[in-house]
């Protein structure tokens, strides 16, 4: 096992354990190496230190609570990220993207999150694994965002604040939150980007269409991928799909976006730990 492939499981361990005690000893143990020599190594791929690391992807998680969870007070997502005070969290949040916690959420920014300040080494050539699933028609709430990408997080906020004010929970369970990606933001307008946000509702439930609108994802036969990590990277699993299996499949593309099963989200975990499904409908 190579340098690259012993940090990417250092990195995936840190993620699968960012609000415990992370030792060195056991990162160390990890990469195969002594710890006097870890934390040199670790800077050397990555340019960061590894508590400059560990502070990041908790700001970050940080920085999508404070712009999901809107009714969760400061201090507790202060001391979720791991400091003691508001006072503390407060300093280092603007230190690091310019703005204050408060004022983060009043007009959120994300640019600033997304530009990771390290250098991770790109992952290791792994075989693509797809699977071909049935699956069933299902309704969803869904809200249509239309414009700059960067403002999908409006858009988000409304879907959410809209769930909170129904009469019943509808906060959706692992695998019953989507995305339909009609348009790749890397290389359409911002104007006239596409995308869908939606969660399964269930079909007794009366839903009085605004924003909120009924859809439905059609039943049908879906090849199915998981990407983990970072959803700026879902283009390192989508494409292949798109460019590797799907001509070797014998498959044909049915008349559908390509579709994001989401299992958790960047308020909830470390981007390293985020699990999406890509899905493209079969003819």
């Amino acid at each position: 096992m190579n340098y690259h492939q012993r940090l990417c499981k250092v990195i995936d361990y840190i993620g699968q354990h960012l609000d415990e005690e992370i030792s060195l000893e056991k990162l160390s143990d990890i990469f195969c190496i002594s710890k006097f020599h870890f934390h040199r190594l670790f800077t050397a791929f990555t340019g960061l230190s590894l508590q400059q690391y560990i502070r990041w992807l908790r700001l970050k998680r940080a920085a999508h609570q404070l712009m999901i969870d809107k009714d969760q007070p400061i201090i507790n997502i202060a001391i979720n990220a791991g400091f003691e005070s508001h006072e503390a969290f407060s300093r280092v949040f603007k230190k690091m993207c310019g703005i204050s916690p408060s004022q983060f959420r009043q007009g959120v920014d994300l640019a600033y999150w997304e530009q990771q300040p390290y250098c991770l080494p790109k992952q290791r050539k792994i075989e693509m694994k797809v699977e071909v699933r049935n699956i069933n028609k299902t309704r969803l709430a869904v809200i249509e965002h239309r414009g700059d990408p960067r403002l999908v997080t409006d858009s988000v906020n409304k879907l959410v604040a809209w769930a909170k004010a129904q009469a019943i929970s509808l906060k959706p369970k692992p695998g019953d939150a989507f995305g339909f990606g009609y348009d790749d933001p890397n290389t359409t307008e911002p104007a006239k980007f596409r995308f869908d946000l939606g969660f399964k509702i269930p079909e007794n439930f009366k839903l009085d269409q605004g924003v909120v609108i009924e859809k439905y994802l059609p039943a049908g036969r879906y090849a199915v991928a998981m990407h983990k990590g970072s959803h700026n990277n879902l283009g390192d699993t989508i494409y292949p799909m798109y460019r590797d299996w799907l001509p070797k499949s014998g498959e044909e593309a049915g008349d559908l976006p390509c579709v994001f099963c989401y299992y958790n989200f960047e308020h909830e975990v470390a981007e390293t730990e985020l699990l999406t499904e890509c899905w493209i409908l079969l003819k």
